[in-house]
């Protein structure tokens, strides 16, 4: 398959991953007005290309088949966050004003649903490998993280408004229930059903979910702030939807009146 040459395998997207962390550390042990800076800068050189080779792909192939139609809503869901990433950068760096609670909530919220759909259609040429037992354990995964989520909430002081916790604990439930199609995704990819590169843009998703997991337990103590080092996982994240982008791309090219992004064989 043939796919960017700046993110084409596992080596040079582990390497990617690599350096991130590195940096974001670097920046850290320099103050923090030096990691606010790194982490935002970094956030907008991964998102930019990643926003432009989902858009130009979108626009350019539309909706054929289920992957095509998946890409539609991985697209928009991208461009959401992008936005809502730049308005966090903005208030911050701009205004010089906490960005949390702010617009850019409503644009992450939004994606959630957009998400869902995305990973739904991702993830129904495989609906044959998915068992009852496989659904049910996930489903049960997803109702005991969200209680706990709920539960562990409750039983914290914070000095935080009532709105701003009940909006951060919004993140962590949403992520909750991101979880059954992240699993279930994965579970292929290590059965061997999925490649790792188009996997990527689940991997990704898995990121996040930790990430925000993270900025909801730092918020409570209002210990977060941009350029934390569990930045790394937001940062990771969009390197791996760039790096399933990219994967798609690869597909893309092999796309024929026969191929329409059904065909399980060609994902692996």
């Amino acid at each position: 398959m043939q796919t960017s040459l700046f993110l084409s395998g596992k080596k040079p997207l582990a390497s990617l991953l690599a350096i991130v962390a590195f940096v974001i550390m670097t920046a850290n042990y320099f103050g923090e007005e030096n990691a606010v800076f790194t982490s935002s800068f970094l956030n907008l050189a991964i998102t930019v290309p990643l926003v432009v080779v989902s858009a130009a792909l979108l626009i350019k192939d539309g909706t054929k088949g289920n992957f095509g139609k998946a890409w539609v809503f991985f697209a928009s869901f991208i461009i959401l966050w992008f936005v809502a990433e730049r308005i966090w950068m903005v208030d911050e760096l701009v205004y010089h004003q906490n960005p949390f609670p702010s617009a850019a909530d409503f644009f992450w919220l939004a994606g959630y649903p957009i998400y869902f759909v995305f990973a739904f259609f991702y993830l129904r040429p495989f609906k044959n490998s998915i068992s009852i037992r496989l659904t049910v354990s996930v489903i049960c995964l997803t109702v005991m993280t969200t209680g706990f989520l709920a539960y562990y909430s409750s039983l914290q002081e914070s000095d935080l408004p009532i709105f701003d916790t009940l909006l951060g604990l919004v993140y962590p439930i949403a992520d909750a229930l991101s979880l059954a199609p992240i699993i279930i995704g994965l579970v292929l990819f290590f059965r061997g059903e999925v490649s790792f590169l188009w996997s990527c843009l689940l991997f990704g998703m898995l990121c996040f979910v930790v990430a925000d997991y993270g900025f909801f337990f730092l918020s409570l103590d209002e210990s977060y702030r941009t350029g934390h080092p569990i930045d790394i996982l937001y940062l990771w994240a969009y390197l791996f939807f760039l790096s399933g982008s990219c994967s798609y791309l690869g597909i893309f090219k092999k796309r024929n009146q026969d191929n329409r992004f059904d065909d399980q064989a060609d994902l692996r």
